[in-house]
């Protein structure tokens, strides 16, 4: 892509976008505070509404118990008490005009009573008066009242009505043939019902008393309608699936709390479980206060719950119902502005990149040409710094870079090719070895056999000759020792992998080196991994490394001295250090540490193949083992060397190769055990 498209990009991303972006939020940010204000606006509409019904509501209730209390009721309880017992009372006919001329005033001054019902205890009509309209008692009855309803036989009802509490109104559905509503259509209100109390505390009767809703509906009717809402008050009953989200009042749908007792077109009541397929339902029961986007997306419906009943279930949720773009709509001619301001600022940003590409161009194509005469081996003219951009220079300080790092990997290419050349010699030293050992081996069997059978022979009396045949033998072993580090270095066998938990495995090694370090005087400290730390390796060879790499570092630590033992387990290996408190590795050492017979020890303390040994299995595992001192690692202030072993946790190819020669000279060596 040429210099002056990409200027234009990023001319065009470095004004447009940023505007765009900042134009965008700014709006949506507005579009939310909004919403918000909206919400906040209704939801004290619909506070202020659940406050008018809950006077209107808390009315009627004090209503209910004023009828209770009410002295023409309360004459009454002496014949509601003889028509339990099958008695009638010789004044209930005037105790019942009395109390239907009480009921029918308080109607006409009370608005809003549907219907008043005073019950005997056995849940029969014996007073009914509707819109203050008197029923007469036109039904006989078993015992010596005549009721105003069909006697009522319905031993489930009744049960309900004996439970009520004495001392509060309760509020319920009562059966079908209490039925005030047209047929097919459930009232829209509950039956307040309160017990009525003789002298005896004994339950005489009920006051049953059902308001029609009128003046539910003035109230909401005059109620304001915030951005032309909606209004739906819908019944949540979970004991009365058939009550269970039916709709009360809706404003779109012209239905009142009064709309069941009226005539109509509409059969049955609509039911809210219907909205938007449920959707509203379920996330109005989950939460009682939210508001509710429509799947479509095109209304909004906010709601609050309100318990009008005490001590009851049941309840009503307050809803009003909005179009969802009446918070977009106002911030949707800004967003479409954009794209007109967009593409106004395109042409402006071909005309400023046309421009900036021959200003940043031409230095760039001077670097390129001064790049080109480097690499073709023109190296006397400098490369020009006379440009003023900053990514210029950048550029100029890259390329000085680039030459560092070709020399750092010139160094790094000379320490590997130092490496393989040691990997070379020590397979080249190694096929030597192998036949070396085999060679010398069997001599050294006849060595130990001819020196048994010269001390047999010796008699008692030359203790001399005896003892220097024991110096004999000892140097033979001595030789011998030496012949077996050169098999073992020779022979190299390829591990055995295991699953092997490190923290104890580990733990079993030092704990078998403790001995040598008690008879140095030396400390061993184990930092072990944890416990769950796996890794596959061979523990035989692996030992080996390890008992190697402590037995050196007891020999280097002075009397007294501590050495410290540390395991940690990494994501995809097992790292393993050893560090020792002596004088460290002198630097004309350090380059020759791994070579075979290279040792810094006494000449009966070591044939100087312990490394090379432990170098080699620690390779053929695929890992790395690396000597240094402390002091070079990061530890300033502290003395001796630190050996560390890098093993994979899981088997990996070696990191060299072995070669066809050695692995001959290693079966044949095995054939022919060390004395």
């Amino acid at each position: 892509m040429r210099l002056p498209v990409n200027i234009f990009l990023w001319t065009f991303t470095a004004t447009l976008v940023p505007l765009v972006l900042l134009v965008w939020g700014v709006t949506s940010y507005s579009e939310q505070r909004f919403q918000k204000e909206v919400s906040r606006e209704i939801d004290e509409n619909i506070d202020s509404l659940i406050g008018e019904m809950s006077n209107r509501m808390r009315y009627e209730r004090e209503v209910v118990e004023g009828i209770g209390q009410s002295q023409e009721i309360q004459t009454m309880l002496n014949a509601l008490m003889a028509s339990s017992m099958g008695i009638r009372h010789p004044e209930l006919t005037s105790m019942r005009i009395n109390a239907n001329r009480f009921l029918a005033g308080l109607q006409r001054t009370v608005p809003g009573l549907g219907s008043i019902r005073i019950l005997d205890a056995a849940g029969n009509t014996v007073i009914k008066v509707t819109l203050g309209r008197v029923a007469s008692p036109a039904f006989d009855s078993l015992g010596q009242v005549n009721y105003v309803e069909e006697e009522f036989d319905n031993d489930r009802f009744l049960r309900r009505l004996e439970r009520l509490p004495s001392d509060q109104i309760s509020f319920m559905t009562l059966p079908l043939m209490f039925g005030d509503a047209l047929p097919g259509r459930e009232p829209s209100t509950l039956y307040a019902v309160r017990p009525l109390r003789n002298v005896d505390d004994r339950t005489a009767g009920y006051v049953v008393v059902n308001t029609f809703g009128e003046q539910l509906d003035e109230i909401l009717s005059f109620s304001p309608r915030p951005r032309d809402g909606k209004v739906m008050i819908i019944e949540h009953n979970p004991g009365t699936p058939s009550r269970d989200g039916m709709i009360l009042f809706d404003d779109q749908r012209e239905i009142g709390f009064i709309s069941p007792f009226e005539n109509g077109t509409t059969d049955g009541q609509p039911d809210a479980r219907r909205i938007d397929d449920g959707g509203f339902w379920d996330a109005a029961v989950a939460k009682s206060n939210g508001a509710y986007l429509s799947r479509d997306g095109e209304t909004r419906y906010y709601y609050q719950e309100y318990h009008p009943y005490p001590h009851s279930l049941t309840s009503w949720f307050v809803v009003f119902k909005l179009p969802a773009d009446i918070t977009t709509a106002p911030f949707r001619d800004i967003r479409l502005s954009l794209f007109g301001f967009g593409l106004l600022a395109l042409v402006m940003s071909l005309l400023f990149a046309g421009l900036g590409a021959r200003y940043f161009s031409r230095p760039i194509i001077r670097l390129s040409e001064s790049l080109k005469r480097f690499a073709d081996g023109v190296r006397d003219r400098p490369i020009p710094v006379d440009s003023r951009t900053t990514e210029v220079h950048e550029l100029q300080a890259s390329f000085r870079y680039l030459t560092e790092q070709l020399a750092n990997e010139a160094r790094r290419r000379d320490r590997a090719e130092k490496k393989a050349l040691q990997q070379a010699k020590l397979a080249s030293i190694g096929e030597m070895a192998a036949g070396i050992g085999h060679e010398i081996n069997n001599p050294l069997n006849n060595i130990l056999t001819l020196t048994r059978l010269i001390e047999r022979q010796l008699p008692p009396d030359q203790p001399g000759v005896r003892e220097d045949i024991n110096d004999l033998r000892a140097e033979a072993h001595r030789a011998s020792r030496i012949v077996r580090g050169v098999m073992n270095f020779a022979r190299q066998l390829p591990p055995e992998h295991q699953t092997v938990a490190v923290a104890s495995w580990l733990e079993e090694v030092i704990e078998r080196m403790e001995p040598e370090a008690m008879e140095a005087d030396v400390h061993l400290a184990l930092l072990s991994a944890t416990a769950r730390c796996e890794a596959e390796f061979d523990p035989g060879q692996m030992e080996q490394v390890i008992a190697n790499l402590v037995r050196n570092a007891i020999h280097a630590s002075p009397v007294g001295g501590h050495i410290l033992i540390q395991a940690e387990c990494l994501e995809s290996s097992v790292r393993i250090e050893i560090r020792d408190e002596g004088s460290g590795l002198p630097a004309e050492v350090i380059e020759q540490i791994f070579d075979p017979f290279f040792t810094t020890k006494a000449v009966d303390r070591g044939t100087g193949l312990g490394l090379s040994i432990s170098l080699g299995i620690v390779q053929y595992h695929g890992g790395e083992l690396t000597l240094e001192n402390r002091r070079d690692a990061g530890e300033p202030e502290a003395t001796g060397v630190l050996a560390r072993v890098v093993l994979p946790r899981h088997k990996t190819r070696p990191r060299i190769a072995r070669t066809n020669k050695t692995s001959t000279a290693s079966k044949s060596t095995q054939s022919n055990p060390t004395p």
